[in-house]
Formats: C-alpha cells, structure tokens, sequence
C-alpha cells in the first residue's frame, strides 16, 4: 500500500514538474528575447555614451510609472482567467477579459496624456543630480514614448489572460514579433541607416512606440480566434459589468498599489543613486540590465506559479495549487542561483558589453557582485509572490513590497551612500538586504496557506 501511494506521489509530482515547464519554457523564451532587446537597446545607446545612457534610463523610469500603475489591474485578471479555466469555465474567463479591456483602455490613455504632458517636470523634480542636457533627453525620449502606453495595456492584458489560462505560446509569438521590430527600427533610427537619418536617442524612443503600436494591433486582432483558451467576438456585449469589474479590482486594486509603490521606491531609489552623478547613474543602469538576465527564468517560472495555483483553486485542489507553486519555486532557486555565481565571477566581462567605459565598468561591476549574491531571494520573492497573486492574496504581497522598499531599501541606500565612501555598491547594498527580508517574508506567507481559502 505505501509503495502504490509513493509511486501516486511520484507520478503526481512528476506531472506538476511538466506542467511548471510546460508553462514556463515559453514565457522564459520570450523573456530572453525581451532581454536580448534590452541588451542591444543598452549596447546600441551606450555607444552614444554615459549622457545617453543616463537619459534613456531616467526616461525609462518615468514612463514604467505609467505602464505599472495600468498593468498591475492585469493581476485581476490573470488571477480570474486562472480559477475559470481551471473550474472549466471559458465563457466566464472570457468575460473577464472584455470588462478588463472595457476598464483599462480608459485608465490607460488618461496616463499616456499625463506622462505624455508631465515628462519634463517629473524629470527635473526627481532627479535634479543629473546633468540638464541629459534631463532634456530623457523628457524627449518619455514624450514619444507615452504614445504606446495604450497599445502596451492592449499588450499586458491580453498576454496576461491568455498566461493565466495557460498558454504562454502565444504571448511569446506576440512579443517575439514586438522585439524584432524594436531591434530592427532601433538599428534603423538610433544610428541612421536605410536612407533614415540618425536620430540617436530620439530615434530609440520611436522604434519602441512603433514596435509596441504593431504589437498591440496583432493582440488584439488574436484575442478573436476561437482556438484560443479564451477569445471575443464581435457581437459580445461590450457594456461595463460592475459585478465583474468589482472583482477584479478587488485583486487589481492592491495588485496597483503596490506596483505603484515598487516603482515609487525605485524611483526614489535612482534618485539617492543620481545624487551620486552621471557616471555612478550610467553604472547603475549598465548593471540593472545586466542583472535582468536573472529575471528570465524568475520571470517563467512566476507565471508558472500563478496560473497553477489559480488553476488548482478553480478545480476545488488547493493541494495541487501549493504543490505547483513549491516546484516552480525550486527550479527557480537552482537556476537563478547559477546565474548568481556567474555574476559575482565574471562581473567586469559582462558589463563590458554594454559600455566600452572603464569608469563605469568598475563601478558597474560591483554593483553586480552584489546582487549575485541576493540571487536565490530574488527567485524566492519574484516566484512565490506570483503564487500568491495567482491565488488572488494581492493584499499581502503589497504590505510586504511596501515595507520592503520603504523601511528597508531606501533608508538603508540613503545611509550608505550619504553617510559612506561605499557609492552606488551602498545603494545596491540596501537592495540586495531588502531582497533577502522579503523572501522571508513572501515564503513565510506561501507556507503559511491561508491564500487556499480566499474567494475571488
């Protein structure tokens, strides 16, 4: 009898380990070609050197302000899609998607006319250590950029949808295409070529809007397939369903707070980074890319999580649930642990590829050291905290990210930097034991399984 039970085990977990990969292989494909157009956008715009690199990162900021505080209400709608499809509803899933499309499209074009009217200001309010010429870039570079903020809402509901219902293919088709024509446009416009004049940074921030408006035509255009998971039609009725929209909103709402939060702490993190100057920022931005490399595989395996802990819920298997969300977890420690070991190591050669700058190699270099060694919380926080937004426990993953940031992060980077001779590696420092604290915490709230009891 125990032999037949641990054989049932075995081929139960052996089940849930094909379906963490089923689901995350796609999604850590397509977060390697969004790394890949990371690398080469950072490559391409620090041969015009560290003033813009500096300029497009600061942009970047402001414009992920934006997108966040949109985006984070997908968390609703992953997390719904997820319980239907797995309590095989795909009428009630797709519901779902028309009211979040209904309700986003709204909030979405309202922040691409405040970033798109505000660049400027916020730019010069929040990081008045950096050099003038390189805050008027990076306002020109937020301007062009706010208008493809509506077509990436169109982007992230729809890939989150479909993610939460289990298919991860297709928003890796979709993105593929996205990151093609970015790379392509941004050869084309950033240095000149094809008869184009160059446009340096300019042209970097209109090959991203360009490529984000096609991405967001094609996904939308796909939703209407019926071979899809969860699709529309063209006569469902679009009119605004308050039961649905309170629903996700009610996972959504916490979900924003806490992006929005996040991308206030990081904001303000890079502004206690900018005081230290230009080539300290450039560095900054050289390892934060550097660093995404480990996102990829964290990136896979939260989706991972989530979609097979809303699914478990949905299907009345909270075990199963859990079960999905310790394996993805362990995969993504032993993988991103490697790669921690691969930064500490050989740090100086990896940001050599971004930046010919021996200045900002140094500084840069250290910086990833660091946070090679904050890698398996890292794998922690990013997995199990999308188990937990799978399960729709939006509300806890926001007072941990809060508190993270606010009482761990900045105080101890403003400290180190103001009060040491450490520079950005005492910035980067408070990163890394923030990380370390949250994992306790995030895993700690995962284990502890009240979230197998919560009613979206």
């Amino acid at each position: 009898m125990n032999s037949v039970s641990e054989t049932t085990a075995l081929n139960q977990r052996a089940e849930i380990r094909s379906a963490v990969l089923t689901l995350s292989g796609p999604a850590i494909v397509e977060m390697l070609l969004q790394m890949m157009v990371g690398l080469f956008d950072t490559a391409m715009v620090g041969r015009l050197g560290a003033e813009a690199l500096a300029a497009v990162g600061l942009g970047a900021q402001v414009t992920m302000i934006g997108t966040t505080i949109v985006s984070a209400l997908v968390t609703g709608t992953t997390a719904l899609v997820a319980r239907h499809i797995g309590a095989k509803e795909k009428d009630e899933a797709s519901e779902v998607v028309r009211q979040s499309l209904i309700l986003g499209t709204g909030i979405a074009f309202l922040v691409a006319v405040l970033t798109y009217n505000f660049a400027s200001s916020i730019l010069h309010l929040l990081f008045r250590g950096v050099s003038e010429d390189a805050l008027m870039a990076a306002a020109s570079y937020v301007r062009i950029v706010a208008f493809g903020i509506v077509p990436v809402f169109f982007i992230i509901t729809v890939n989150g949808a479909l993610r939460g219902a289990g298919d991860t293919k297709t928003p890796m088709k979709i993105n593929a295409l996205i990151n093609i024509c970015n790379v392509s446009l941004n050869y084309v416009l950033i240095f000149g070529a094809l008869g184009f004049p160059p446009l340096g940074i300019k042209g970097a921030a209109i090959a991203t809007a360009i490529a984000v408006a096609i991405g967001g035509g094609i996904i939308l255009f796909s939703l209407f397939d019926d071979r899809l998971l969860i699709s529309l039609r063209l006569n469902d009725d679009f009119k605004p369903n308050k039961f649905i929209l309170k629903r996700v909103l009610t996972i959504g709402v916490p979900a924003a707070i806490e992006q929005t939060m996040m991308r206030a702490g990081q904001v303000i993190f890079s502004m206690i980074v900018s005081s230290l100057g230009t080539i300290a920022y450039a560095a900054h931005q050289v390892a934060i890319n550097a660093e995404s490399i480990s996102f990829m595989p964290g990136f896979g395996f939260a989706l991972a999580a989530t979609a097979l802990v809303g699914q478990g819920l949905g299907a009345e298997d909270p075990d199963r649930a859990e079960a999905g969300g310790k394996e993805a977890v362990k995969m993504a420690i032993m993988i991103m642990s490697a790669m921690g070991i691969i930064f500490f190591f050989f740090s100086p050669w990896i940001v050599r590829f971004f930046t010919p700058d021996e200045d900002v190699i140094r500084v840069a270099a250290t910086a990833l050291k660091i946070i090679g060694l904050c890698q398996p919380a890292l794998a922690i926080v990013m997995v199990l905290a999308g188990g937990l937004r799978g399960a729709g426990a939006t509300r806890s993953v926001m007072v941990v990210t809060t508190l993270g940031f606010f009482v761990v992060r900045i105080p101890i980077a403003y400290l180190l930097v103001r009060f040491t001779d450490l520079g950005l590696a005492g910035a980067w420092l408070g990163m890394g034991i923030d990380l370390i604290i949250r994992a306790i915490f995030i895993g700690a709230l995962f284990l502890g399984g009240e979230w197998k009891q919560l009613k979206v």
